[in-house]
């Protein structure tokens, strides 16, 4: 009949589907994780914005506060991502924060004592 006909072969097709399906399988969990992990940076340097307040803040009235709005601190770039909070504040160190914003369940918190190494957790 016709010999002289070419193209893929529906076998030929199916190896390459099955073959892109392992691929995606494998790279967007690892795409996942690699944007997780920048979030959690991104929050991370946030932490770090507050902690430099907090020890301003510290050099002029001798305790740490919870109060975000005395700090005078810009978290404008992670506005509408992240919601910070400080807790635990007093003259030996604090707690700060950082929750994802729905439907992110990311978050960023540093236990920064004064003249200690800072505890973090993420998750």
């Amino acid at each position: 009949m016709f010999r002289n006909q070419k193209g893929f072969t529906l076998m030929e097709l199916m190896v390459v589907i099955v073959i892109v399906a392992i691929l995606a399988a494998v790279a967007v969990p690892l795409y996942i994780n690699y944007v997780n992990d920048a979030r959690r940076t991104e929050g991370k340097g946030a932490i770090g914005a507050v902690i430099t307040a907090e020890q301003t803040y510290f050099q002029v009235n001798n305790t740490y506060t919870t109060n975000l709005a005395a700090l005078n601190v810009n978290l404008l770039d992670v506005q509408g991502r992240w919601t910070a909070s400080i807790t635990a504040a007093d003259v030996n160190g604090f707690t700060v924060r950082m929750d994802g914003v729905a439907p992110s369940t990311l978050f960023v918190q540093c236990v920064y004592v004064r003249g200690g190494t800072p505890l973090w957790t993420e998750g």
